[in-house]
């Protein structure tokens, strides 16, 4: 498994390799859980500004580099994440397909997703960037709340993608091409190294063609990361990249199922319109300053402008009639999304001593505003009615025209402070602050009705860290965070009188290592509230207060090791009680209580295992399991989405030390299993069997 520095470490590398005349290589990973999700003397850049590793971080971290990436064959980046402690999916077309849950805690509201620690903002419940794997250095997954560090919209957990970057070291060149079932092609090419002794390049470009495993499933996707990086000098290094793709993804929003059961007739059937659309554009211009100003001092500048196009078209509700015999179509939807997100972020880190201990400080100020325009047909009118059993899939028609229909300013500024104190040889103190001011100005286009809204959120967290042996860190944590009500870039209901909803956690664990079997493990027990959610006023059900309250308590276990050479394990299982502590449902118009209920699409037991085996030089096999719950389809909890465990399985061969195949199977049963949707009456189904032939080459 091979990884990159930190930035920061990195250029620290250069600096040295300059001066001492010799290129800069890159570093090969060297923890002893080859193939594992651990990585506990790494250090990181998710679960820390600080450049700390997971075990002298008090929270839960995970990470899964490229080489591993690929040997799983996971080529989209969300199918990265699901792999680590206590995280899955709850996609739609209609969310970008990229929503996550993680402790207990659901949807893009509440699992914040990053791009080299860049917070992408959340319009109207949707993000649709990244999603290929191939420009990807690693993905790391920081979980609890992570407001301290990313701000509004990650109490149950951050997802950061790092991409790669340039080197200067000795030129890297790859490449790939893929073919699989149901027409899929794909391949990609990724250059990088230096041009001069001050400049270094990297260029990694992927495509993708399908035909889908049912109608109106083809898909066309292009994703390109570009980078350019100057060495000024020793001390001063400036980057500049330009990350994005053009998605035409499958448009499929759900089977219907008869009776509550799903009729195996219809595994491949779609129920869209011919004429469909989901297409997103998703574009990323930064620049990064690092500067080594001496004296333990470094600063850090990022200035970036990420812009999303997305264009859906499409009858996104069906439903069997009374009979069983017709199904009935709705919601015939067309939305546009046009967003423009502006930021700059500056700290600077401190390397020093607190009165005569050592001490490690980064402070900073993030910016950033956010423009969206939503063009849509709301109230979202047409209706259709068709045969199952002899479908026509018919054309869009819609009653509503499609007009601009509400235009969104988010301006943020945020200060931040983060320090690590060393009380001494087996004693570190992190602790975290930040305060955001939030203004967010909405305006409904038809009607003309403006409305604002000021939030002036503080967020922290403060945690220790004892490690009494080098095979053992024990550490505790008290965090807060917040998240919206709804997407960031719209006020809940149309109203500005609720404020944001408040998180807080108390997380204990520990983390260790086992030498015999080139082992890592961790484990944590949390818990999580978060407050001030909408509820119904118990005595008007016309009025919505802010009174309600969720919360989780879970145990998170994992484990990476290579008992014998050649033979590797990581898995990991995560177990939780998620509950309603205080919520009001409105149903007919009568006030529920729904308070000790579990929150809807929540898994409350998760696990998953990957095991490789070198059993000759050049060849390896692998097999990989994952188990998600049952989770609850409604706030009332009698309808679940049902549990499912999907296997997968590969085959390497390895002819040369440049050149490898890979055949790999996913979901090896084939069987049939819900990622979202609302239980008893439509499924999301996960993909069927897949045969995926890969070559990748080194050059």
């Amino acid at each position: 498994m091979h990884k990159h520095l930190s930035p920061l470490a990195f250029a620290a590398l250069a600096g040295l390799a300059q001066a001492a005349e010799l290129p800069t290589v890159d570093v090969t990973d060297t923890h002893v859980s080859p193939g594992g999700s651990l990585g506990l003397d790494l250090p990181g850049t998710t679960g820390s500004r600080l450049g700390l590793t997971p075990r002298e971080t008090p929270a839960s971290v995970s990470s899964l580099g490229a080489s591993d990436i690929a040997e799983r064959g996971l080529t989209r980046a969300q199918d990265v994440a699901v792999r680590m402690p206590g995280v899955t999916e709850a996609p739609a077309p209609g969310n970008g397909g990229t929503s996550l849950v993680a402790r207990g805690f659901a949807g893009h509201n509440s699992v914040a997703q990053l791009v080299d620690g860049t917070r992408l903002v959340v319009a109207t419940g949707t993000v649709s960037y990244p999603f290929s794997t191939w420009p990807l250095e690693s993905v790391e997954v920081l979980r609890g709340p992570a407001s301290v560090l990313y701000g509004d919209g990650a109490i149950g957990a951050a997802v950061n993608y790092v991409t790669k970057r340039p080197v200067f070291g000795a030129p890297q060149r790859e490449a790939f091409v893929s073919v699989g079932s149901f027409g899929t092609v794909q391949g990609g090419v990724g250059l990088r190294g230096p041009v001069s002794e001050v400049l270094a390049y990297s260029v990694y470009l992927d495509a993708e063609k399908s035909d889908g495993y049912r109608p109106l499933m083809d898909t066309q996707r292009h994703n390109y990361a570009l980078a350019l990086a100057l060495r000024a000098s020793r001390d001063l290094n400036v980057t500049l990249s330009f990350d994005g793709g053009v998605n035409d993804d499958a448009r499929y929003f759900g089977t219907p199922l008869r009776n509550g059961v799903l009729d195996g007739r219809l595994r491949r059937t779609n129920f869209n319109v011919a004429d469909s659309v989901v297409r997103y554009d998703d574009r990323m211009l930064r620049a990064k300053v690092e500067y080594e100003a001496g004296g333990g001092v470094r600063l850090r500048n990022e200035t970036y402008r990420f812009t999303a196009d997305r264009h859906w078209r499409n009858t996104e509700s069906y439903a069997f009639n009374a009979a069983g015999t017709r199904v009935n179509r709705g919601d015939y939807v067309e939305i546009l999304h046009d967003l423009q997100q502006t930021g700059n972020r500056f700290d600077a880190v401190f390397d020093g001593h607190l009165a005569g201990l050592k001490n490690r400080l980064v402070a900073g100020l993030d910016w950033y505003s956010t423009r969206y325009l939503n063009t849509s047909n709301s109230p979202y009118g047409g209706a259709s009615v068709v045969d199952p059993y002899g479908f026509d899939p018919g054309l869009f028609q819609s009653p509503v025209p499609t007009t601009p229909a509400r235009r969104s300013t988010l301006r943020t500024t945020a200060l931040f402070a983060e320090n690590a104190l060393d009380l001494g040889p087996h004693w570190k103190l992190v602790a975290g602050l930040r305060a955001d001011r939030m203004e967010l100005d909405t305006t409904d286009l038809r009607t003309g009705v403006a409305l604002s809204k000021r939030y002036t959120p503080v967020t922290g967290r403060l945690g220790a860290v004892w490690s009494p042996s080098e095979a053992l860190s024990l550490y505790g944590q008290f965090s807060t965070g917040t998240d919206p009500l709804s997407g960031a870039l719209s006020l809940p209901g149309g109203g500005n009188t609720f404020d944001l909803t408040k998180g807080r956690q108390a997380e204990v664990g520990a983390k260790g290592a086992v030498p015999a079997v080139r082992g890592e493990w961790t484990v944590a027990l949390y818990k999580t509230e978060k407050r001030n959610l909408l509820s119904r006023d118990a005595t008007n059900p016309a009025i919505t207060q802010q009174v309600g309250q969720q919360s989780s308590t879970g145990i998170e276990l994992a484990f990476a090791a290579e008992p014998v050479r050649g033979w590797t394990i990581d898995a990991n299982a995560a177990f939780l009680r998620a509950r309603y502590d205080a919520f009001q449902e409105l149903v007919a118009g009568s006030l529920v209580s729904r308070n000790g209920n579990t929150p809807t699409g929540v898994p409350e037991r998760t696990a998953s295992l990957w095991t490789a085996w070198r059993f000759l030089p050049q060849w390896q096999a692998g097999l990989g399991a994952r188990y998600v719950g049952a989770r609850q389809g409604n706030a009332a909890n009698t309808a679940q989405l049902p549990s499912y465990t999907v296997l997968d399985a590969s085959l390497a061969y390895e002819p040369s030390r440049t050149l490898q195949f890979a055949l790999a199977v996913k979901n090896l049963t084939d069987r049939d299993y819900a990622l979202s949707g609302t239980a008893n009456v439509r499924w999301l189904l996960g993909a069927p069997r897949t045969v995926q032939l890969t070559a990748r080459a080194r050059f």
